[in-house]
């Protein structure tokens, strides 16, 4: 198994540079044939969000869709599938960054209350 960087993800993703996405679909088709997956850890979703978000501009709603789509795709594995679904329902129904929201789940899923100064994320977090 092997997993994704950042940049692999976001070529992936959006398909902006024709020789390095090749690399991509190769390494994706090859894994596939071998009946691996690729992994992408939850600090790569990290980042890639915040790359989707401000060099790329993907509103909250692209992002999730972005995301709910990987979490389909059968190519790739995550740290914690179902966690990663909660983070992205709080996400898509929320105000706070999908930074905040994976931290929460982290901390969430350890047993773990977060404390934060965000405004946003204490909100809801009373709700």
């Amino acid at each position: 198994m092997i997993a994704f960087d950042t940049n692999h993800l976001v070529r992936h993703i959006v398909q902006d540079d024709p020789r390095q996405c090749g690399k991509v679909t190769r390494l994706i088709t090859r894994e596939a044939a071998a009946g691996r997956n690729i992994r992408v850890l939850d600090l790569v979703l990290l980042e890639t969000a915040w790359v989707l978000e401000s060099v790329y501009g993907f509103d909250r709603a692209a992002l999730a869709h972005v995301f709910d789509e990987l979490l389909e795709d059968s190519a790739f594995s995550f740290d914690d599938s179902q966690r990663l679904r909660r983070c992205l329902r709080q996400f898509a129904a929320g105000k706070a960054d999908f930074a905040d929201y994976l931290i929460l789940s982290a901390a969430n899923a350890v047993g773990l209350a977060l404390e934060t100064f965000d405004k946003t994320l204490i909100k809801e977090l009373r709700r």
